[in-house]
């Protein structure tokens, strides 16, 4: 089957599919943490971002579980804080018993953290000794393609959950599609929304259709780079996925992009807008990626020493900081594999601050990749503590995911 068939095998049915959805049973463990809600212009502070010491947590382990099971998580690893529950999730998950030699596997999981002052400690939901199921539910479109097509579905995000309302957070994973013979195909990402209930501890993940962005035609992936919640609006930004070969010149995941939504109507496209970084104005016209539009992105990576040659960017987030009472786009790059960096803002959009300010080396730390380093500053929101005053960094060592605290001077 040739490669544009699968294709559009993929993307049809996702644009008018029936929505898919999953509800789980979880622990009831509760890690509260304050909520913030920051206006959408703010004045920063404490913005130097001297570090004043890091501490490594180690990596996340289930202590319930007996020592002779190996976790294998493709990271990055993203967190999800919805009514004072902290959910990890994570794309392909193993564990295999070391004794018996056999092991079980899910194209996605799900844990929890069970204390928000010992990042490293988790229990697993979703894949133990006794079983192990994916959380992220298919479509009907994907299920009928499964079963005829025999191809499965990898999922994996690159950016942490942003919480809606009360009750409800959303989240965008990648989809690609692949089979035995070594057909593989990015369709592009999807939204999820994250529903828990306190009453019945059940937490349930909804697909809705038809937010489904696609790589072809080419879209901006929006959601993909990053989420924030401000004020009843979430803002979704994209790298820009443009690429003509010529990675001097391209946008390839080097230029920010934005859209926004009510956070009510996140899953209604015709309700996204679209920022213009250039002219400062929001549209209702969707942008297409046909070419780089470098003047109309919110930041553009240029680091020295390649600045916007060859650099892009790995992984960032973007987040409301309390300490510096800013918003913060902390993330990795090609520019120096080594280096986590932060840069500031008053607003979602910008104008981000420049230089940034290096806060993590993974040169101290021996093993540690940054490709997959996602902060967030929520996990430390407890007990009087200013939000921002210290960081989470989970950092990816071989098939571990370390957590490592950053605390600002």
């Amino acid at each position: 089957m040739t490669d544009w068939l699968i294709l559009a095998l993929l993307i049809l049915p996702f644009t008018a599919a029936t929505p898919g959805s999953t509800s789980i049973t979880v622990p009831s463990i509760l890690t509260p943490h304050f909520e913030v809600l920051p206006p959408y212009h703010v004045t920063p502070r404490n913005v130097d971002f001297t570090v004043a010491s890091v501490s490594n947590w180690g990596a996340l382990h289930d202590y319930s579980i007996d020592s002779s099971y190996i976790f294998r998580r493709r990271g990055p690893l993203t967190l999800c804080f919805i009514q004072n529950r902290t959910f990890w999730f994570a794309g392909p998950t193993s564990i295999f018993d070391t004794v018996k030699r056999t092991g079980k596997s899910a194209s996605t999981s799900v844990a929890m953290a069970l204390n928000l002052a010992h990042p490293s400690w988790i229990r697993e939901v979703s894949t133990t000794p006794v079983s192990s199921w994916p959380v992220v539910p298919l479509t009907p479109a994907e299920k009928e393609i499964r079963l005829v097509y025999r191809y499965e579905f990898r999922f994996s995000t690159q950016a942490h959950s942003s919480v809606i309302n009360d009750t409800s957070a959303i989240q965008f994973w990648d989809v690609t599609a692949y089979n035995n013979d070594g057909c593989e195909e990015t369709a592009g990402n999807t939204l999820i929304i994250y529903t828990f209930d306190p009453m019945k501890n059940t937490l349930t993940l909804t697909r809705p259709a038809p937010v489904y962005q696609t790589l072809s035609p080419l879209q901006y992936p929006y959601g993909s780079f990053a989420t924030l919640a401000v004020g009843g609006t979430t803002y979704l930004y994209a790298w820009d996925p443009f690429s003509t070969g010529d990675e001097f010149n391209d946008g390839w995941r080097k230029d920010i992009h934005v859209a926004s939504a009510p956070s009510s109507s996140i899953a209604d496209k015709s309700t996204w807008k679209y920022y213009d970084g250039h002219a400062g104005t929001w549209s209702a016209t969707e942008p297409l990626p046909t070419a780089r539009r470098q003047s109309q992105a919110i930041f553009t990576l240029s680091d020295p020493p390649f600045e916007d040659l060859l650099a892009y960017f790995l992984l960032g987030s973007i987040f409301y900081s309390e300490y510096h009472n800013a918003y913060l786009l902390v993330y990795s790059s090609t520019v120096d594999y080594r280096y986590v960096r932060v840069r500031y803002s008053p607003t979602p959009v910008g104008p981000w601050s420049s230089p940034s300010k290096i806060i993590f080396d993974s040169a101290n730390y021996e093993g540690v990749a940054i490709r997959y380093s996602l902060a967030t500053a929520a996990f430390f929101q407890t007990n009087g503590n200013l939000g921002g005053k210290s960081i989470l960094l989970p950092v990816t060592k071989g098939d571990d995911v370390l957590t490592f605290k950053v605390n600002f001077a």
